[in-house]
């Protein structure tokens, strides 16, 4: 069994699917179509609900024994996916703001659910993906460059989301979208990283018009930690967390 949830962007489909995994104690699955290379939401989802099984491709989704959700991106053709979806028992959920006429959603969906409280971008859309595993943050500074990013500094932005890697050992995720005041930044559910440059994937995505690509690359790379600061960061986390551990 399939579960196809699409939407415009920002309009909620990794929230509806966080909301469904967990009214069940059973294994499910979830895909994305072309995020492998920037999993966000897969990390995020996966965070939270450790039984989820990650799929990389559209054949092991195919040849899974397990509801899985299928997260479609709101830039790809839907026409794309129909060849999974017609490969076995599908269900197709089109989350669509309440102010908006989407009649291809619409004829789309085999259920339709409104979303309130959503701004519709009014000018086309642009993508800029940035990798940064690897790379410790410093906070602070990955907080000024956000407040700087959502009042405009770098190009009108409609979605921003992202996993980061901070100096206190915990990776966050980050999320933002027109319409919001602020960055929601919190720390997942996984290990603290502090034994040298983090194994794991972080990474964003920012979602606008008249990205300044190039500025926000540099901003971006002038948060992080220097190499040869990432261990002084780290054994300062270490000493604080066994000082907590003896006073308890």
């Amino acid at each position: 069994m399939i579960i196809a949830v699409a939407s415009p962007p920002g309009a909620g489909k990794t929230q509806w699917i966080d909301e469904q995994i967990a009214q069940t104690n059973e294994t499910v699955g979830y895909f994305s179509p072309e995020t492998h290379s920037i999993p966000i939401d897969a990390i995020y989802l996966q965070s939270k609900h450790p039984q989820l099984k990650l799929y990389q491709t559209a054949e092991e989704v195919a040849f899974s024994n397990t509801i899985t959700y299928v997260e479609i991106p709101w830039y790809l053709d839907l026409a794309g996916i129909e060849s999974l979806l017609q490969t076995v028992n599908s269900h197709r959920v089109a989350i669509i703001p309440d102010d908006t006429d989407n009649t291809e959603l619409k004829t789309w969906g085999d259920e339709i659910i409104p979303r309130t409280h959503i701004t519709n971008p009014t000018t086309a859309l642009q993508i800029h993906r940035g990798v940064l595993t690897g790379e410790i943050l410093d906070f602070e500074s990955l907080a000024t460059f956000w407040l700087e990013l959502i009042q405009g500094a770098y190009g009108e932005v409609f979605r921003v989301k992202g996993i980061f890697d901070l100096a206190d050992g915990q990776i966050y995720y980050g999320d933002f979208r027109s319409g919001k005041s602020e960055l929601e930044l919190t720390p997942l559910n996984l290990p603290r990283w502090l034994n040298g440059k983090p194994d794991r994937f972080s990474g964003f995505e920012i979602v606008g018009s008249n990205l300044d690509k190039a500025e926000i690359f540099q901003t971006v790379r002038d948060c992080c930690v220097p190499e040869d600061a990432v261990n002084y960061y780290q054994e300062q986390v270490k000493e604080s967390l066994a000082t907590e551990l003896e006073a308890v």
